[in-house]
């Protein structure tokens, strides 16, 4: 709850972070939350950091942040 605070604080959609907790057997379950999750952060667009990075990136030029991210990461499963 408290870290789902902090997010939307920030402008970040909670629903971007989820922590499960499953054991090296559960592999198929892990393979279900992989395909749900991608699925749902599909739905909700481009992370808004991204979206600020790209912005900035075009008023000046370039990107200062290091990072070297040039497009949305696309999550398949």
């Amino acid at each position: 709850k408290r870290l789902q605070g902090l997010l939307r604080s920030v402008g970040i959609n909670p629903e971007r972070l989820h922590f499960y907790n499953l054991s090296a057997a559960m592999g198929p379950r892990w393979a279900e939350i992989c395909n749900e999750f991608t699925e749902k952060i599909n739905k909700l667009g481009p992370s808004p950091i991204w979206l600020a990075r790209q912005k900035k990136k075009k008023t000046t030029g370039h990107d200062e942040s290091g990072g070297g991210i040039d497009s949305p990461p696309i999550l398949r499963a």
